[in-house]
């Protein structure tokens, strides 16, 4: 197993769309921490609301997740190189399962990535402008680690989408499409339906609730965590299923 995580670690550094990856999150992460910075005023730069929703920022590092999950599958289907990827290790699920774990360490370093990004653009800009860092470590570490975990909930479920759609261009464009079009339409038809409870536990509304950062009509923390996991395991082992049964010579 670690050899094949190896495996795959490599194949993700040594493709083009990996330095992609980083510098679309080190933009986006500065270019929002910038401009949430830069029009706030001078009472709210001092608040623990507003730099825990700095921390926040490192969410833009789920997107990059998911398409990395989702990418790390098909890619091996789309450019073919999933028939020798099987003959060299003939149990599937263990070359997914490697595939998962590999996806989790990079997802890992995109929300680090993003948390650096973060405080490299807003400490100097607080100096500029005379505001104070009230935040205390404790506050700051809960906050990483729950976006940290975020990210890692996000790649796993685009591994499973991966797994399960195995066509790169429509499991990237489905996914983005059930996320902003899907899952709103299903909102819009549970409300009229008097279903509102329901709403919470869509997969992409739960993954939203498992960031930390909380929502009204989202799952509680913990409980978003559990109904994420039971998506992931649900889609990942019929991903894993018709993975096995597929004829790839």
């Amino acid at each position: 197993m670690i050899a094949l995580v190896r495996a795959e670690l490599l194949k993700i550094r040594t493709t083009r769309g990996w330095w992609a990856y980083l510098v679309v999150i080190a933009l986006l992460t500065g270019i929002r921490v910038a401009g949430e910075v830069g029009t706030a005023d001078a009472f709210d730069r001092d608040t623990a609301d507003f730099q825990l929703g700095l921390v926040d920022t490192v969410g833009v590092a789920v997107l990059l997740a998911i398409i990395l999950g989702i990418t790390i599958i098909t890619t091996e289907f789309r450019h073919g190189t999933v028939t020798p990827t099987f003959l060299a290790a003939p149990h599937r699920e263990q070359v997914i399962a490697a595939k998962a774990i590999a996806g989790v360490i990079v997802a890992i370093g995109f929300a680090l990535l993003s948390l650096l990004v973060v405080f490299a653009v807003a400490l100097p800009w607080f100096a500029i402008v005379g505001a104070e860092w009230n935040l205390d470590g404790a506050e700051v570490v809960t906050r990483v680690a729950e976006q940290v975990f975020s990210a890692v909930l996000w790649v796993l479920m685009g591994v499973a989408i991966g797994a399960i759609v195995q066509s790169q261009v429509a499991a990237l464009v489905g996914t983005l499409i059930w996320i902003f079009v899907g899952e709103t339409l299903l909102l819009g038809l549970f409300g009229l339906l008097d279903l509102d409870g329901a709403r919470a536990y869509l997969p992409f509304q739960a993954l939203d609730g498992a960031d930390g950062t909380g929502g009204e009509e989202l799952l509680a923390y913990w409980p978003a965590i559990g109904v994420s996991l039971g998506w992931i395991a649900l889609i990942g082992s019929a991903g894993i299923e018709r993975t096995r049964r597929r004829d790839i010579t």
